[in-house]
């Protein structure tokens, strides 16, 4: 050894379990970065691409331009791929309305407009149409359409070619005709040419969007942006934006906390119980300079082989989310990027356990250093390991080995405010996230149940829909549900505040059962099976059950009681006008009327052909099966960030947990023994083990509850009240479940040490420092 320093490495040889408790803090703490920030970065690239599948790839739109500016825009050195994009007003062929766009195919690519069949448009008469339509029109590639304009004038365009199906399209029984960019601007009505922009990789974005306005003189309404595409790259200047970068900053603030406490936490007490040893060194001429700089290559030591295992840990973690997420709905789940390298959480996991651990070191080298060689001979060093005891414990309320225990926890104030702060930021980091679950809630409005999948109904509303097509549709296979409405509308009604137009909509069985959730005042029976109807809640109508509506329908007046109120229906009446739920027998009897107006299914697999099979000319199949899998695609990337998020903080804080206890009581280990060997037994001594970790638990826990709420109000206000209004409410569940399991786990970390001191000789327990 040709250095003190080398005692580093001697005195963790020997002590290597002691080391251990402190490298796995770090381990964790650096794991827990780690994985947070690996899990924001996987989420926040699944949802970039789910965003560009569904929405496009540009970054910017500008509007009223000419090709001569647009030509100096695509020509920037900062710019990717730049188009015009081109729409004209809708027409109708066979009965379908049919869209007509168009544009250049660079940027019809980056739109999602791939042609699967053929090849572009190449002059103005040549055109893409979509594949359902060749289908429904008996039309092939090669053939030529004939539609006609608003000048009443007809058009005669080639089929070059075929693209893939859009929801948009699909959803509405609508179909596309895709024209060149000279295509779109020949044809004589109306029509709106946007220039679309991707730019390169790095750019920022905003800076080069003012550059293009100064440049060419722009106005604001002329430049709009992808915003959702925009704010997940972080390069969104829109306030609600902004407000979610701020509430992403202060979370990973907090988990840059959480990790902070933990190491520190860790760091001291495994410094503070080996003050005599520093004495002894001061004994042997150590100056109090060379304690530090000990300390700190003890610190340094640690981070060497804590945070590469917390770096794999961390990895390992975020990896494991990552595919127990994927593997949740394969069907409808957005795949995250898996076994992929976070690189910008693995320097954030590295930066943050080596800064921590050396800010950590500093306080606890300057408590050793000034441990003097007299107190380190004869031992007495309680003064510095902890507070001076100025009165017993206070056994006036609790016995001696529970005030002890509560005691031993107050008396060191550093060490206290440490691990109750650990166990609070457990608490605060749980509840702030949970608010992220009802932004989703709010942004990505989940599939409704009574969503249908295909809906058939009259191309008019005057069309009808005989009782023989439900009978046909049920028929069908892969059918999971089967539902139709009767629906009339524009009913003068009366109340008893007045008067207004509704809208009576008939219910049948599954409906029904949906209803019964819905239902916060009467019974579901008496309008499935009598004579009632439901009406929607209304804060101004103050709807009462029992009360009567008077209905002016085309055979006269009738009158019908409300028998139940919903809390909102599917539906949105005309005009403001009053939406009233019956039964089909109800209905009939009411109007007369017995045919449907709209039949919706849901499906198990795609049968769209065989239920175009059952319609007329005269009615419309909505086919909302790639709108619906679109929808659960986005909600559930946004689920996979949140609750991937949870996942791994839940998972982390009860590691975090679990090895604070476990440390807190090893540093004390002299101690209980010394306990031991003056007469306590060892059931008192486990009582006032408990009592430790409960004023650990109990204080943390008043911490992160009075801070957790503060700070879930804090994010309440930013992410939900400014946007939709929605008044906090304090999440008094989430709080008692989170506290509850925090207390738990605290008490279960204590069970192992306190049985390892039971094992123990009393001897090896008093010299376990």
């Amino acid at each position: 050894m040709k250095s003190y320093l080398g005692l580093v490495s001697e005195y963790a040889k020997v002590h290597s379990k002691k080391n251990r408790l402190t490298v796995v803090c770090i381990a964790i703490s650096v794991m827990l970065v780690v994985a947070v920030f690996g899990m924001a970065d996987m989420s926040v690239k699944a949802q970039i691409n789910e965003n560009i599948r569904q929405k496009g790839n540009y970054h910017a739109v500008i509007a009223g331009i000419t090709d001569s500016t647009a030509g100096q825009i695509a020509g920037r050195s900062d710019v990717k791929v730049a188009g015009w994009v081109g729409m004209a007003e809708d027409t109708v062929f066979q009965g379908k309305k049919l869209r007509i766009q168009g544009g250049e195919q660079d940027i019809a690519n980056q739109m999602n407009l791939v042609v699967s069949g053929g090849a572009y448009p190449a002059s103005e008469r040549e055109a893409l149409l979509d594949r359902p339509a060749l289908e429904q029109f008996g039309l092939s590639i090669g053939d030529t359409i004939k539609i006609a304009l608003s000048d009443e004038r007809k058009r005669e365009y080639k089929i070059t070619g075929t693209y893939n199906d859009f929801s948009s399209l699909k959803g509405t029984d609508s179909h596309g005709l895709y024209l060149s960019t000279e295509g779109i601007r020949t044809l004589p009505s109306e029509k709106k040419e946007y220039y679309y922009i991707q730019f390169k990789s790095g750019v920022n974005i905003n800076r080069a969007l003012s550059n293009i306005k100064a440049e060419h003189g722009l106005t604001d309404k002329q430049v709009s942006t992808n915003l959702l595409l925009l704010g997940l790259m972080g390069q969104s200047n829109d306030s609600s934006m902004v407000d979610l970068y701020l509430t992403a900053g202060i979370l990973f603030l907090l988990i840059t906390m959480a990790a902070t406490f933990m190491i520190a936490s860790s760091f001291n007490m495994s410094v503070l119980e080996r003050t005599q040893f520093f004495g002894l060194l001061r004994c042997l001429g150590a100056t109090k300079k060379q304690i530090k700089r000990y300390i700190r290559r003890e610190g340094l030591r640690y981070c060497l082989k804590g945070i590469p295992i917390g770096l794999l840990a961390g990895c390992g973690m975020m990896w494991a989310a990552v595919l127990f997420l994927n593997s949740l709905n394969v069907k409808y789940l957005p795949a995250m990027p898996v076994f992929q390298i976070s690189w910008p959480a693995m320097a954030a996991g590295t930066v943050i356990g080596l800064l921590v651990v050396m800010l950590a070191s500093r306080s606890p080298a300057k408590k050793a250093a000034k441990v003097s060689p007299q107190a380190a001979v004869t031992g007495n060093i309680n003064h510095v390991n902890h507070q001076p005891i100025n009165r017993a414990a206070n056994t006036k309320w609790f016995r001696v080995d529970r005030a002890m225990g509560f005691q031993h926890a107050f008396s060191n104030k550093k060490s206290m405010v440490l691990i109750s702060g650990s166990f609070g930021l457990s608490i605060i980091l749980f509840l702030c996230f949970t608010v992220l679950i009802t932004f989703m809630g709010h942004a990505l409005r989940p599939l409704k149940p009574y969503a249908p999948d295909i809906s058939i109904m009259g191309a008019k509303d005057s069309v009808l829909l005989d009782r023989s097509i439900m009978e046909e549709a049920k028929a069908l296979p892969h059918i999971r549900n089967i539902y139709g409405r009767m629906v009339l509308h524009d009913i003068p009604a009366t109340y008893q505040q007045g008067n207004n137009t509704a809208t009576l909509i008939s219910y049948d069985e599954p409906q029904f059962k949906w209803a019964a959730d819905k239902l916060i005042s009467g019974t579901i029976d008496q309008v499935q099976n009598g004579n009632g109807v439901f009406v929607t809640y209304s804060e101004d109508l103050k709807w009462k059950v029992g009360d009567t509506l008077t209905l002016g329908l085309p055979g006269g007046s009738s009158e019908v009681h409300i028998a139940g109120i919903l809390s909102d229906a599917p539906f949105v009446a005309k005009k403001g006008g009053w939406i009233i739920i019956s039964s089909e027998a109800t209905f009939t009897a009411l109007t007369g009327i017995s045919d449907y107006t709209i039949i919706d299914m849901q499906v198990d697999e795609d049968i769209s052909g065989q239920a175009r099979s059952l319609i007329t000319p005269e009615m419309r199949l909505l086919d909302e099966q790639q709108g619906n899998r679109e929808t659960r695609a986005a909600y559930y990337a946004m689920a996979v960030f949140v609750y991937g998020f949870l996942l791994v903080i839940a998972l982390v804080a009860l590691i975090n947990i679990l090895n604070t206890v476990n440390a807190s009581v090893s540093s004390r280990m002299g101690n209980y023994g010394v306990m031991r060997a003056v007469g306590m037994s060892g059931r008192q001594l486990k009582r006032m083990v408990m009592a430790e970790a409960a004023a650990y638990a109990i204080s943390g826990s008043l911490l992160g509850g009075v801070l957790g709420l503060l700070l879930h109000r804090f994010f309440y206000g930013l992410m939900i009240t400014s946007n939709w209004g929605e008044l906090w409410q304090p999440p008094i569940m989430i709080l008692t479940i989170t506290i509850a399991a925090a207390i738990l786990t605290t008490f279960v970390a204590a069970i192992s040490p306190t049985r390892k001191m039971d094992k123990m000789s009393i001897v090896n327990v008093v010299n376990a420092q």
